[in-house]
C-alpha cells in the first residue's frame, strides 16, 4: 500500500534517478536513528550514513530486483549486480542533493505538504480527503503520521532540487534541426555481399594447420559442464485449487495490495494510430495486424515508439506519428479502448481494434486512480490472494520436504507423497529441462551442490521445485583424435573467411579505379543489390543491428561514392556503393517540431542532472567504511 500511496510522485525526474543512476530514494525510515552507536557506512561533507539506513535501502533494492525479475532473480545474480555498491551509492546521492537543497534554500512548507497529501486518492472517499481514512490507513500500515510526513516532506524537497537544477537545460532551433536531420535524413546504396561459402570448397587443410587451431584456439571445443539431477516441483495450481477465500484474510490482502487493485481514472497517453481504409481487404487488414504486433513487441523490448516508427520504411509523410493525446478521463474515449488502455500500467503498451484501425497506446503516466471497495473488485482479490498464498503454502511444503529429506529419498518421498518427479538426463546450464523447458534457476541450482546434496527451495514462475544433483560432469577438453574433423572444418571456415576477405579488397579496388559496378560484379558471380532507402534509426535494411554499415553508409556521397574499405558483417564481407541521398522535408519537420522540442529536452535535462550530479560528487569529500558482508 506505501507504493500507492507513492505513486504520484513519480515522474520522470525520480525515474532518473532510479533508472539512469540507479538512486532508489530510501523508502523507510530516513533520517532517523543518527545515533553514535550504530556503524558509520560512510561520511558525505561531515554528515554520516549510519547502518540502520543502508540496511533498510539494501533490502528496499533487494526487493525491488526481486519483484522486477521474479524467480529470474538468485544469489548469483545480486553478486553480479553489485547491489551493495548501488545501495551505497543511492544513498550518497541522495544526501548530497538534499545537501545541495540546503545551500539553495529550497524546502518544503507545511502548505505544500498538507496540499500534496490531500491530493493522494489513497485517503479520499467520494467527497474528497478523508482524515479519519488518513490516519485510518497509516496505522494498518503501523506507520506514525509523523515519520510518514517527515519522508514526504523530503522527498518533496528533493524533487525541488533536482527541478531547479534542471530547469537550465535548454533547446535551441539549431539543435532541433540538427536532431531533425540526423533522425530522418535518408541515403540509397547498392552493395555486394561476400560470404565464405562460396571458398569453402577450395581451402586446403594440412595436419599442421589442424594441430596449430587445436592449440591455439582449443577453448572454442571445450564440451560444457553438465549434470544430471532430480527435482520435485510443486505446482501453484495444486495448492490454489483447494484454498477457500477467508473474508478476514481477503480484507487484509486488499488493504496491503491496494495499488494492485486500484482504478485508473485519468491517464496521459500516446497513441499511434494505424489507419485503415473503409474498403479494406481480408489481405490488408491482416498486415495492418502484423505491423502493429511487430511494433507491440518491439515497444515491448523497451525500443521507444517514435525510434520504432522511424525504422519502418516509408517516407517521412507517410509514416504513422505518435500522438500525445494528454490527459484521457474516464468516459472520453469508447468503451473498446478505455476497457484496454484503463487496464494498464505505467508504461504499459496495449493494442485496440476500432472499426477505422488499430490502435497502439501507451500510458505514459497514471494521473488520477480510484481506491475501489473491496465488494466492488472481490473477484479480483479471490484471484490474485489464492496465486500469493498458494505459493506460499508451497513454499512451506517444499521447506517441510528438505527436513524429511534428512532420513529418506528424493524419489521415496515423491512416492509415497504422490508428488510430481523426474530425473534429468545429462544437460548443460543453457538447455531446458523435459517437461518444465528453460529453468536457468534450477540448473544454477543444481550446479552449485555436491552430488546427493538437496537444494534450497527454488522458486519458478509456476511452482517451487527441490533439485538433487544426481551426477556432475566436469567441462571437458576433448583429446584432438575425437574432435580431428571439427577442428579440421573450423581451420577450413577461418581460410574461406580470409579468401572472402582479399577477394572483397580486389573487388572493391576494381570499382575504386573506376570499372562499372555491373561489370564487377558480374566476373565475380556476384548480385548486386539495392538497399533502399533507410534513415540512421531504421539501420541498414539487410543488416538492421550492424551500426558500422549505417555509418560508413552516411559518409559516402556523390564526391565519395565508395568506402575506404569493405565491411565485415557476421562474417560477411559488404561493399557500399552510394546511389542517392534524400533530405528530409521542411514540411514534415514544422509538424515534428513539437514533438523533437519535447523529446530533446528530456534528453538535454537528464544530461544536465547526471553532469550536476557528477560535479557533486567530485567536489565532495566523501570517505566510505567497510560495508557489512
Amino acid at each position: 500500500m506505501l507504493k500507492f500511496m507513492r505513486k504520484h510522485a513519480n515522474s520522470w525526474l525520480v525515474g532518473l534517478i532510479i533508472g539512469a543512476i540507479i538512486v532508489v530514494f530510501v523508502l523507510w525510515g530516513i533520517g532517523t536513528f543518527r545515533s553514535a552507536q550504530f556503524q558509520v557506512v560512510a561520511k558525505i561533507n561531515g554528515t554520516n550514513i549510519y547502518l540502520p539506513e543502508y540496511a533498510r535501502a539494501y533490502q528496499n533494492l533487494l526487493r525491488t530486483y526481486q519483484e522486477r525479475l521474479g524467480s529470474d532473480f538468485n544469489e548469483e545474480m545480486a553478486k553480479s549486480l553489485n547491489l551493495q555498491g548501488q545501495t551505497l551509492n543511492q544513498l550518497i546521492d541522495e544526501l548530497l542533493i538534499r545537501q545541495a537543497g540546503e545551500r539553495l534554500g529550497l524546502t518544503v512548507s507545511d502548505a505544500e505538504l498538507r496540499h500534496y497529501i490531500q491530493k493522494n486518492p489513497i485517503f479520499a472517499d467520494e467527497r474528497g480527503f478523508n482524515e479519519k481514512r488518513y490516519y485510518q490507513i497509516l496505522a494498518r500500515q503501523r506507520l506514525p503520521a509523523s515519520d510518514y510526513e517527515a519522508y514526504e516532506r523530503q522527498r518533496l524537497a528533493l524533487q525541488k532540487v533536482i527541478s531547479f537544477i534542471t530547469s537550465f537545460a535548454k533547446v535551441t532551433d539549431v539543435d532541433l534541426e540538427e536532431t531533425y536531420r540526423l533522425e530522418n535524413e535518408a541515403v540509397r546504396l547498392d552493395y555486394l555481399v561476400l560470404t565464405p561459402a562460396p571458398f569453402l570448397q577450395k581451402q586446403q587443410v594440412t595436419s599442421a594447420e589442424v594441430e596449430e587451431l587445436y592449440k591455439t584456439q582449443g577453448e572454442r571445443f571445450r564440451e560444457p559442464e553438465k549434470f544430471r539431477a532430480a527435482i520435485i516441483f510443486l505446482p501453484y495450481a495444486d495448492f490454489a485449487k483447494n484454498l477457500k477465500p477467508d473474508p478476514q484474510k481477503l480484507e487484509s490482502f486488499f488493504y496491503d495490495h491496494l495499488e494492485q487493485f486500484s482504478q485508473p481514472q485519468a491517464v496521459r497517453a500516446q497513441e499511434v494510430k494505424l489507419a485503415l481504409p473503409a474498403n479494406a481487404t481480408a489481405v490488408e487488414r491482416h498486415r495492418l495486424q502484423e505491423l502493429a504486433e511487430v511494433l507491440l513487441q518491439g515497444a515491448r523490448r523497451g525500443v521507444p515508439l517514435d525510434q520504432l516508427l522511424r525504422r519502418l520504411p516509408l517516407p517521412p509523410g507517410q509514416r504513422p506519428q505518435v500522438e500525445d493525446l494528454g490527459v484521457v478521463l474516464r468516459g472520453q474515449k469508447p468503451a473498446d479502448w478505455e476497457a484496454v488502455v484503463f487496464s494498464l500500467k505505467k508504461g504499459e503498451l496495449g493494442l485496440v481494434t476500432t472499426p477505422t484501425g488499430l490502435h497502439l497506446v501507451q500510458v505514459v503516466e497514471i494521473v488520477e486512480t480510484k481506491a475501489p471497495t473491496l465488494a466492488a473488485v472481490q473477484p479480483q482479490v479471490e484471484k490474485a490472494w489464492r496465486e500469493a498464498e498458494a505459493a506460499h503454502l508451497a513454499q512451506q511444503q517444499a521447506a517441510a520436504l528438505r527436513q524429511q529429506l534428512a532420513s529418506a529419498s528424493l524419489a521415496d518421498i515423491a512416492k509415497q507423497q504422490n508428488l510430481k518427479y523426474q530425473q534429468t538426463p545429462w544437460l548443460s546450464a543453457q538447455e531446458p529441462l523435459p517437461g518444465l523447458g528453460p529453468q536457468p534457476a534450477v540448473s544454477q541450482a543444481a550446479l552449485a551442490l555436491k552430488p546427493q546434496e538437496i537444494s534450497k527451495p527454488v522458486a519458478l514462475r509456476d511452482g517451487i521445485a527441490l533439485v538433487q544433483l544426481l551426477e556432475r560432469r566436469e567441462s571437458v577438453f576433448p583429446p584432438l583424435e575425437q574432435i580431428k574433423d571439427r577442428v579440421a572444418e573450423a581451420v577450413r571456415l577461418e581460410k574461406a573467411k580470409i579468401a572472402a576477405a582479399q577477394e572483397a579488397k580486389t573487388l572493391l579496388a576494381r570499382l575504386q579505379k573506376g570499372e562499372p559496378l555491373a561489370k564487377v560484379a558480374a566476373q565475380a558471380g556476384l548480385t548486386v543489390k539495392d538497399s533502399g532507402w533507410f534513415t540512421r534509426p531504421q539501420g541498414f535494411p539487410a543488416y538492421p543491428q550492424n551500426q558500422d554499415l549505417v555509418t560508413t553508409a552516411f559518409t559516402l556521397s556523390a564526391q565519395q561514392p565508395l568506402p575506404t574499405e569493405p565491411i565485415r558483417v557476421n562474417g560477411d564481407n559488404v561493399i557500399l556503393v552510394y546511389k542517392d541521398r534524400r533530405q528530409p522535408s521542411a514540411e514534415q519537420f514544422a509538424k515534428d517540431k513539437e514533438q523533437i522540442q519535447k523529446t530533446l529536452l528530456e534528453i538535454k535535462r537528464q544530461m544536465v542532472f547526471s553532469q550536476w550530479l557528477a560535479e557533486e560528487r567530485q567536489r565532495a569529500k566523501i570517505k566510505i567504511y567497510d560495508l557489512p558482508s
